[in-house]
């Protein structure tokens, strides 16, 4: 056999190295969460001026990011808007589940309260951080804006909190007409969005009240509660 027939001996498998991440040198800042700042910076945008008002390239200059990832992470300015309010569906939630489990064994009267603190409180208790108050402007806005997007997200995020709380109502105010319910929400949703977005009561009062301040919160539970209390117990209006 020639030595051009001989097959060379195997080589042993060569051993690489395996590559390690080098530690970040002390004092150095972590990577920015771009993801996060672009939504803060959306929500606080559309609450500010509305989403009619606002591009993604607005969007993309605050939270200081190129436009292109404002797509690459959201898609379109919609599904933008819509993701900001996936992002608080834990307060939603808590509000439905803190609504049904108000006790069915208490007086009419405490309990209607129960179901209007159940109701509100998770949303006074956002107050006080900026995200939080952006938020609660921002749910104020959408509320009263007519356009199609705002209305496809009260549709898809507060309906079904809507439905909870008027079931809840209607079991304590048995005897109160479905049409007086509603109305008496929406007196209710009004008087809420109020107290936690409108800065108004800071210039009236000369900076002696702010808006959305946890300390007046029994007393909008008094009002609102005295508000279905009322309306249930009137007489009907006579036909025109």
């Amino acid at each position: 056999m020639s030595t051009s027939d001989k097959t060379p001996p195997a080589r042993p498998p060569s051993r690489r190295k395996a590559q390690r991440r080098t530690p970040a040198a002390p004092g150095e800042a972590p990577r920015p969460d771009r993801r996060q700042d672009i939504l803060e910076s959306a929500e606080y945008l559309f609450a500010e001026h509305g989403y009619a008002a606002v591009s993604v390239r607005d969007i993309a200059a605050r939270a200081g990011v190129p436009v292109a990832l404002v797509g690459y992470y959201f898609g379109r300015k919609q599904e933008l808007f819509v993701t900001i309010f996936a992002h608080r569906q834990a307060n939603l939630d808590e509000r439905i589940a803190r609504i049904r489990a108000v006790a069915t064994t208490d007086g009419t009267a405490v309990r209607v309260a129960q179901i209007v603190r159940a109701w509100a409180e998770p949303v006074v208790r956002l107050h006080g951080s900026a995200s939080g108050d952006s938020y609660a402007l921002l749910v104020a806005r959408t509320t009263w804006d007519p356009g199609p997007e705002a209305t496809a997200i009260i549709e898809r995020f507060y309906d079904p909190l809507v439905k909870t709380f008027l079931t809840a109502m209607q079991a304590a105010l048995p005897d109160c007409p479905e049409d007086r319910l509603l109305w008496a929400y929406e007196y209710a949703v009004g008087a809420l969005l109020m107290y936690i977005a409108d800065k108004r009561i800071e210039r009236l009062s000369g900076g002696r009240a702010t808006a959305g301040d946890p300390a007046a919160f029994e007393d909008f539970v008094r009002f609102v509660s005295a508000g279905f209390l009322a309306l249930c117990a009137a007489e009907p209006a006579a036909a025109g």
